[in-house]
Order: structure tokens, then sequence, then C-alpha cells
């Protein structure tokens, strides 16, 4: 019984719920049109900044990090969400993983938009959860660093060279919207940090 309540508490049940919410709106969108045809994927809630800034449609900074363009999107961003949840959702807990997800979605698509606006004045249809994911990724660098004395400094060097390489990819693909990623990345270290300071924890994060 107590190996049974063991390998129960180390499935992140969380993680789990936001893959099946993803898959299942993606082939409900499959079933209605395409994921790859941007005026559908409009329909079903992508972020455009007309839509979100004039129309003040604000509920397409949540949908839209539920929707993907294709099945290989969908894909590359689920498995690093699964991979990510059980590194960390045991960790900091289902709230605050929760927590972190969904507010670093809202603010990469923030992020995503002001760059769009301010920067390159063009209007994108984007979404993807990736902003979310590296909300994710961004948590996982806090915990690395303020648990460093247990997992060995050491890994942290690696990480930053995993997220520096991914970024830059990310910059080099006109398709990428990598001002989510950084969004993203940015609202999971500031939203980590506030978990650990208001929750005093101290942190024993294993790889």
């Amino acid at each position: 019984m107590e190996n049974a309540n063991q390998i129960e508490t180390k499935i992140p049940l969380i993680t789990m719920i936001l893959i099946g919410i993803n898959v299942l709106v993606f082939l409900y969108i499959e079933s209605r049109g395409s994921s790859y045809d941007t005026d559908f994927m409009l329909q079903m809630g992508a972020s455009y900044e007309p839509l979100i800034l004039e129309e003040h449609q604000y509920y397409r900074l949540v949908t839209h990090f539920f929707l993907h363009f294709g099945f290989e999107h969908l894909f590359n961003n689920m498995v690093s969400l699964l991979i990510l949840g059980f590194s960390l959702e045991q960790i900091i807990g289902r709230v605050a993983y929760l927590g972190i997800y969904l507010f670093s979605g809202i603010l990469a698509g923030i992020a995503s938009i002001a760059y769009n606006v301010y920067i390159t004045g063009e209007n994108a249809v984007s979404c993807g959860a990736s902003g979310a994911v590296y909300g994710l990724m961004g948590a996982l660098l806090v915990l690395l660093i303020a648990g460093r004395r247990h997992t060995g400094a050491r890994q942290i060097p690696r990480y930053l060279i995993y997220l520096a390489v991914s970024l830059y990819s990310g910059a080099l693909d006109p398709t990428i919207d990598n001002a989510a990623h950084v969004g993203g990345f940015v609202a999971g270290i500031i939203l980590c940090l506030i978990f650990i300071k208001g929750r005093r924890m101290e942190v024993t994060y294993e790889s």
C-alpha cells in the first residue's frame, strides 16, 4: 500500500490535466476545421493585437495558450510540459505550479503584444503553450539557483546554455513568437521568487 501511495504522489496531476485540455482542444479544432487555418484559429481564440487592444477581447490572453498550429506544435510543447511537470509540480505544489503556468502564459501574451506594437509595428496571429512552458523553465532556473547546495552548482551553467540555445533558435525563426518566450520566462522567474519568499521555503530540488 505504501508503494502505491508513493507512486501516486509522483504523478503530476495538474500537468496531466493541462496536457489533456490542450489535446482535447486540438482534437476539437481539427474536428471543426484546421489548426493551420489562421482565420479559423482567430475564431477559436488565438491572440491578435487589434482584437485584444481595440475590440477588448482580453479572453484571448488566456485562450491563446491552449491553441496550437498543427500537431508538431502541440507535441513539442506537451513533451516539454510533461518533462517540466515531473520536475516541478511536487516541489512547488500544485497551486503554485498552476499559478505560474497560467500567469506566465498571460504575461507571455502581453509581452508578445507589446513587442509587436512598439517594436515591429506589425500585427501577428499567435498561439501556443510555449510562453507558459517558458515560465516553468524560468521557475526551474530559480529553484536550481536557490537549491544549488543540494543540486550542485555545475547544473546551473548547463541549464543556462540550454536556455540560451533555445532562445537563440527561436530568434532565428521568424515563425516563432520569441517575445512570448522571453516574457513567459521572465514571468516564471518573478512568480517563483514571489512564491519562495512568501512560503519562506528551503528548496531541495533534485534533477
